[in-house]
């Protein structure tokens, strides 16, 4: 097994356990491409904001779709060279965005039958002005399908949750940038997890949390988004489903959004999915809401220290053998299905 394949399979198991990699193995759609599959038929017409390298609705498998990216595709190819990515998977970029409003760069209002922003929606600095953009570009039938981080089981893990108020006060300043304390908050908070340092990990993955830049990096990084003209682009928001579900029903409530949940928020490795669709949807009970929150699982139910390695200390690493035992159970899957597809055959 090459160093290369090593790493991104020891990635996925971190993500999503044994089930991740057997999934993987027998070419099982992922939680998200799932929820694609349930609301954004081919036929569109539909957009996908900033796909880069791992479009959820490829042109190539046959959607009818427009793609919206920060750069068009000879620069993200350029981009992402030397990052280990599949640059095939890059497509056409139909527009480009400058952070200006969708409907402006678009020339458009109520043509999508569906829009994907997958990890799109931390990094908006006016989260509201977003939502609302979404909103005007689609249908009356239109759904929004979302993928967001889950901040306990990503870097963001020791960020504070974003609330209504955050959002709605991004909202009323027109934000378009981040603001420096959240260029610090980020810098100095980030964690990765493990001996190889990943950025999203499940449940119960093993490892230590580690700080991935000092103090230094985030006290210069402060500075910098206070004079500086570059855009330095981080997580504005950080959420889990229970809090993000009741955001957005806030944000019905004020009459802001008329959008609401009709699946999810649901998911696993470090993030979650989400579709949304004007309805007269359930409207969850505040203060249940506010409970579902406090109760939700943590990250860690015994937190080790930050710095201290938990990781069980086995010869070969367990990571290794519990690879050995997903192929193992990979392999008795795929004879199971050949199996089961003879006993159909006449």
């Amino acid at each position: 097994m090459t160093q290369t394949r090593f790493h991104r399979l020891y990635a996925l198991w971190m993500r999503e356990g044994a089930a991740g990699i057997v999934r993987h193995l027998l070419r099982r759609p992922s939680p998200r491409q799932r929820l694609v599959a349930r609301h954004a038929p081919r036929k569109g017409p539909g957009l996908e904001i900033g796909p880069s390298f791992n479009p959820l609705a490829r042109k190539a498998d046959g959607f009818r779709v427009d793609i919206l990216d920060h750069a068009d595709a000879p620069a993200l190819r350029a981009k992402y060279r030397n990052a280990g990515v599949n640059l095939d998977n890059i497509e056409e970029v139909d527009f480009v965005w400058r952070g200006e409003p969708l409907t402006e760069t678009l020339g458009r209002r109520g043509w999508y039958d569906w829009i994907i922003a997958s990890h799109v929606i931390e990094h908006t600095p006016d989260l509201v002005g977003f939502l609302i953009e979404c909103q005007a570009l689609l249908s009356e039938t239109g759904r929004l399908i979302l993928v967001v981080p889950d901040k306990r089981y990503c870097f963001d893990h020791f960020q504070s949750l974003s609330s209504t108020g955050d959002a709605l006060d991004a909202h009323q300043l027109v934000r378009t940038r981040p603001s420096p304390g959240r260029v610090f908050d980020h810098h100095a908070n980030a964690v990765s997890k493990g001996r190889r340092g990943v950025l999203a990990w499940h449940r119960h993955a093993p490892g230590p949390l580690r700080l991935i830049h000092d103090m230094a990096q985030a006290r210069g990084a402060w500075r910098h988004a206070q004079g500086g003209d570059e855009y330095i682009d981080v997580h504005n928001w950080h959420f889990t489903p229970q809090s993000f579900r009741l955001v957005i029903d806030d944000l019905r409530e004020l009459g802001l959004l008329e959008l609401g949940v009709i699946e999810g928020p649901t998911g696993a490795g470090g993030e979650f999915c989400v579709c949304l669709q004007r309805s007269a949807g359930e409207r969850h009970r505040r203060m249940a809401s506010l409970a579902a929150i406090g109760k939700a699982p943590r990250a860690d139910r015994r937190p080790a220290a930050v710095g201290t390695d938990t990781t069980p200390r086995l010869p070969g690493d367990s990571f290794a053998r519990g690879l050995d035992e997903t192929h193992r159970r990979g392999a008795c899957a795929r004879r199971e299905i050949r199996h089961l597809q003879a006993d159909k055959c006449p």
